[in-house]
């Protein structure tokens, strides 16, 4: 017999599963043979077995089923050969609940369907696999209608796996830099569009809508400030560009209010292999609380130099009003005594170790240089404590009043006394600490021609270690110092975990 001849044209080639739809039996089946098949099932099963791509179809009511070589690689020993001329439902009982509707849907002439990186788990070699699938039904048409489903589909499985791996990589990459103590982020383009931004970012320049957007657009308030023209000399020579210190201006999220922040810096260009700039790196510090450390640093340093070149004349007028009218022997005890209370006050000053203290003792403790055992220290207040960066403040300011006293005030005659009490209030509803100082019967009080650095020292470190308001009025009848703050500030602690 002439096996050539007896086989039509349309199932000739298509290498096993051509050699294998030849000689199946289809006599047998609700198709009929090869040569009563309709037109659109010959012209796309010579589509299918010319193919290299996996291809299927589904033919008839009982979708009699028919595939290529490349498919058939994807089947494994349980399917395949067997798959051929059988009926879909008998084939793909376990996944007839995802592939049954998508069939039907063809089937009843509604279109056709499309999914992308699907999971499909199948039994193949012996076990049940997970399996993504990107692949489309669509229809056949005969004259009477639709006649079955052509499938055209691939095994993405790998790629799937490359992609989800690729993502987990990228995650831990993103846990990584978000646990970062530094700030990071990755712009591209010339306009610097952010690509990522890592938690401490967010943290520093407050929770905005980043992703995709210019940093301009997102910081217009920087402007100006030269981070955006470090950024684009940055891009536009390839080359790193570094910050240190920078001062920049931001607007608080959701207002207009501006907070000052100094950071440091790198501008990291990123180069691909073609040696085209694509973005920027960024990557730096905070150091906002080390710059104003070091500006409250040169502050202390500067009243310690202050202090240092007005001790002699404090010792000089500590010995003029002990040894004023005293025995010789009872002199040389009460100004050693004072002396060695002036050197308490300095240990309080220079080195406040203790988390709290009580604000009575850094009063007493700071005014001890000064009393002369005549009472003209009036003191009074309530039992509260201090942070140890308040206590060094207040001890700071009670000194340099004192010293302002007894140079110029109530403490430069043999009549004048200081009170100086303190106590809670409440302000709109929240408790306030007010502390009062008042001198009576000095000489009478002009206001200065200028503010001295102790004055400076009281209003600027006052202010910043309790938040306080500070009033100092020249009353001729004596200076009046008020301080004012809330009350959770007496212990109010920096970022360093200092109080």
């Amino acid at each position: 017999m002439d096996i050539a001849r007896s086989t039509p044209d349309f199932l000739s080639g298509g290498g096993e599963m051509g050699a294998r739809i030849r000689a199946y039996d289809w006599s047998a089946t609700p198709l009929g043979p090869p040569d009563n098949w309709p037109q659109s099932l010959r012209v796309t099963v010579r589509l299918m077995l010319n193919t290299n791509h996996p291809m299927f179809i589904w033919w008839g009511p009982d979708l009699i089923q028919l595939y290529n070589d490349a498919y058939a690689k994807t089947m494994g020993p349980e399917r395949h050969p067997s798959a051929l001329g059988q009926r879909g439902r008998d084939c793909w009982d376990e996944i007839w609940d995802i592939i049954g509707p998508q069939i039907d849907y063809v089937m009843s002439g509604k279109g056709s369907t499309w999914d992308e990186d699907r999971l499909v788990p199948i039994t193949r070699h012996g076990q049940r696999e997970d399996v993504w699938w990107t692949y489309s039904y669509g229809p056949i048409d005969t004259a009477e209608g639709i006649g079955g489903v052509l499938v055209i589909c691939n095994d993405v499985t790998a790629q799937h796996l490359a992609n989800e791996a690729l993502k987990n990589h990228t995650k831990r990459l993103t846990q990584y830099f978000d646990q970062a103590p530094g700030f990071m982020t990755i712009l591209r383009g010339p306009d610097h569009v952010f690509e990522f931004t890592n938690a401490a970012f967010r943290a520093l320049i407050g929770e905005r809508d980043f992703i995709g957007r210019p940093m301009r657009d997102i910081l217009p308030e920087l402007e100006g400030q030269g981070l955006f023209e470090l950024l684009d000399d940055a891009f536009e020579s390839g080359t790193a560009r570094v910050g240190k210190r920078m001062p920049l201006s931001l607007h608080n999220s959701g207002d207009e209010a501006t907070r000052q922040i100094y950071i440091d810096f790198v501008y990291q260009p990123i180069i691909e292999t073609n040696g085209v700039v694509s973005g920027i790196f960024v990557e730096g510090i905070d150091v906002s609380e080390q710059v104003r450390a070091e500006a409250h640093l040169r502050l202390i340093n500067n009243e310690l130099k202050h202090r240092v070149k007005n001790t002699l004349a404090i010792v000089s007028a500590i010995a003029s009003q002990t040894l004023r009218g005293a025995g010789a022997d009872a002199a040389v005890k009460i100004f050693q005594d004072r002396l060695g209370a002036f050197g308490k006050a300095h240990d309080i000053l220079t080195a406040a170790t203790s988390a709290t203290a009580p604000i009575m003792e850094v009063v007493d403790s700071a005014l001890a240089p000064h009393r002369t055992g005549d009472d003209r220290f009036r003191v009074s207040g309530p039992p509260l404590t201090l942070g140890s960066k308040q206590s060094l403040s207040l001890a700071l300011a009670i000194h340099e009043l004192s010293t302002n006293a007894i140079k110029y005030g109530a403490l430069s005659n043999d009549r004048g006394t200081v009170d100086i009490d303190w106590h809670e209030t409440s302000a709109n509803g929240e408790p306030v600490f007010t502390f009062h100082w008042k001198e009576h019967d000095g000489p009478r009080v002009t206001p200065p021609t200028r503010k001295g650095f102790g004055s400076q020292l009281i209003s600027r470190t006052l202010t910043a270690d309790f938040g306080a308001d500070i009033d100092v009025r020249y009353d001729p009848e004596g200076l009046e110092v008020t301080l004012t703050a809330p009350i959770e500030n007496l212990h109010q602690i920096d970022n360093n975990g200092d109080s």
